[in-house]
């Protein structure tokens, strides 16, 4: 099927590349015209505005997230490739022993439960939509790496891997809501400063930047057991929270 963008292009250089400029522009990805992409059930219309946003036109649900996949990939797919590894761990196999510490991390975070009732916990149609994208995803590596390709982009050339295909479950990586409770400890502070004196009094006390003001849900309760403050059911509540 067929996939259509209308959008300034830089054209791919067919020579061997002589230099790191000219690498770099022989991998681009295509972004005018007509590409062939196997998977679509439908034709599918990506217009890229003038900040190159893409704005996808499909005729089903299975096409507009393939077509997500696939045009992510044509913006990202080295960011992507190490973003899956490093919710995998498996960073170091690509760049080496000093990522090991944090694949150790990776693999003591990752989930190993029941990944039917994971998706689900979504919404039914969760793993279809994250199938969908998927494919997309290397349905573009396939454009790159078949006979004739530009090949793979110029960061991969440099690092000396290639990207692995995709799996559904290669979207829910839990190491980026992780990264999200690194102000776990500034949060506990300002909770029992709203604690000690209102929320009012105990935003003057932090320097936030942009200026806000604390804002607890009406009726929330930092007090726990006649002390001040304990640390267990508001950090209960962040990690429950993150997604």
């Amino acid at each position: 099927m067929i996939i259509l963008a209308f959008s300034p292009l830089v054209l791919a250089q067919t020579a061997p590349p002589t230099d790191l400029a000219t690498a770099a522009h022989r991998a681009l990805a295509v972004i005018s015209g007509k590409l062939k992409a196997s998977g679509l059930q439908h034709p599918v219309d990506v217009l890229r505005d003038r900040w190159g946003v893409a704005h996808i036109y499909a005729q089903n649900q299975h096409d507009l997230f393939f077509a997500q996949g696939f045009v992510a990939a044509q913006d990202r797919l080295f960011q992507m490739e190490l973003w899956k590894r490093a919710g995998q761990g498996r960073l170091a196999e690509v760049l080496g022993p000093a990522f090991l510490a944090r694949d150790v991390n990776a693999r003591l975070l990752r989930y190993r439960g029941d990944m039917k009732a994971e998706y689900e916990s979504y919404s039914p149609d969760a793993l279809a939509i994250l199938t969908a994208f998927a494919d997309g995803i290397n349905a573009y590596v396939a454009t790159l790496t078949a006979a004739g390709g530009p090949g793979l982009p110029v960061e991969f050339q440099l690092a000396g891997f290639s990207p692995e295909t995709w799996h559904p479950e290669d979207c829910l990586n839990r190491m980026a809501a992780f990264s999200m409770t690194g102000n776990a400890f500034s949060e506990l502070d300002h909770a029992q400063a709203v604690a000690l004196m209102g929320a009012e009094k105990a935003t003057k006390l932090f320097d936030f930047d942009p200026a806000v003001t604390l804002d607890p849900a009406p009726g929330a309760d930092f007090a726990v057991e006649g002390s001040i403050f304990t640390t267990r059911p508001l950090a209960m509540a962040l990690w429950i929270s993150a997604p």
